[in-house]
């Protein structure tokens, strides 16, 4: 994937996190039924529809509220200083247990009620306290009139001051990852520019360097929760300049073969290095039957149609291997033309 392009994605990904909906809706419908807003609030409640839920991307969801194991105050604020808990998706995850018909008040008191019963003091007071302060940002957030004159990065710093407003010293334990993830952005872009000319392997090292220094005590965190293979596009997009100058296929394998390997293991890697040896020999034997196609074309141009498609047919189960990817070809080539 171009490495623009995944600056783009997660830009908008970040973008959706700039706030979260007042309530959790579990179905538009019923809550558009129970719940009536000012068109000011429905304005803004749809600019600000959270992705924050968590839902498809954490797998610690309610992770400081297991039911075999609730983790004491101290612990739950280790995790959310190195990243492993992001309490805005908790508090999701917990909502997403409230009755549809709830209005916020209630799921929220269902919340507290649930750390009444798993908690004991002087633990119960501080969790409780947290999640207090996070629902007065809440409050807060939704009432505030954000500027609509603003670029994206000035739209956040007055975003980030609004939370310490607010949550004071709690903000960065609540939205210290994400604060941290749009000023890695900001620094990926500003390194994109500076190290377009660097040998592959230096920038490949800046650029981690950079996402250590950015992220802190949540880098730990954040390259355990990485998928693999969205870390290995990527870096293959920073050492894209220096792939593309090589000429020699055996070397240009050799190299792709050392960066699949750290990813994915010596065996994966041998099966993609299989993979695309067999689908350059496919494609050769392609351009083979292609030019034999038009030689035997030019030499036979009175053959009857029939005549014509019964040779053809010979000739490409002859250097494509069979009939089966003989009929394939045919079918490829038919979308085409389609498409055209």
């Amino acid at each position: 994937m171009d490495f623009k392009k995944i600056i783009i994605i997660v830009v908008i990904f970040i973008i959706f996190f700039l706030g979260l909906l007042y309530f959790l809706k579990k179905d538009e419908n019923t809550n558009s039924s129970k719940q009536s807003f000012t068109p000011e609030e429905q304005m803004a409640m749809d600019r600000i529809s959270p992705l924050g839920t968590g839902e498809g991307f954490w797998d610690e969801a309610i992770s400081p509220f297991r039911e075999d194991r609730t983790k004491p105050y101290l612990e739950l604020l280790e995790d959310l200083r190195t990243g492993k808990v992001n309490f805005v998706w908790e508090v999701w995850a917990l909502r997403r247990k409230c009755k549809p018909e709830y209005t916020p008040d209630q799921c929220n008191a269902t919340i507290f009620a649930y750390i009444d019963s798993e908690y004991e003091s002087p633990d119960k007071e501080k969790v409780k306290d947290l999640f207090t302060s996070y629902f007065r940002y809440e409050e807060e957030y939704r009432r505030w009139e954000q500027p609509t004159d603003l670029s994206f990065v000035e739209l956040y710093e007055k975003i980030k001051t609004k939370r310490r407003e607010v949550l004071g010293d709690k903000a960065d334990l609540v939205f210290g990852m994400e604060e941290s993830q749009v000023s890695f952005l900001e620094g990926t872009q500003n390194f994109i520019k500076q190290t377009t000319n660097l040998p592959a392997e230096q920038r490949v090292k800046q650029y981690e360097d950079l996402k250590r220094k950015t992220y802190g005590a949540y880098y730990d965190a954040l390259v355990s929760r990485e998928d693999k293979y969205d870390h290995y596009q990527l870096e293959m997009s920073l050492r894209d300049k220096e792939l593309s100058a090589i000429t020699d296929p055996k070397e240009k394998e050799k190299y792709l073969n050392k960066i699949e390997t750290k990813y994915f293991g010596k065996e994966r890697a041998a099966s993609l290095s299989e993979e695309r040896a067999k689908e350059t020999k496919f494609f050769e034997s392609i351009a083979k039957y292609e030019s034999k196609e038009k030689e035997f074309l030019k030499e036979n141009p009175n053959l009857s149609v029939s005549e014509k498609e019964k040779k053809l047919k010979d000739l490409r189960i002859q250097f494509l291997g069979s009939e089966e990817e003989a009929d394939a070809y045919i079918r490829r080539k038919n979308i085409e033309e389609a498409g055209k």
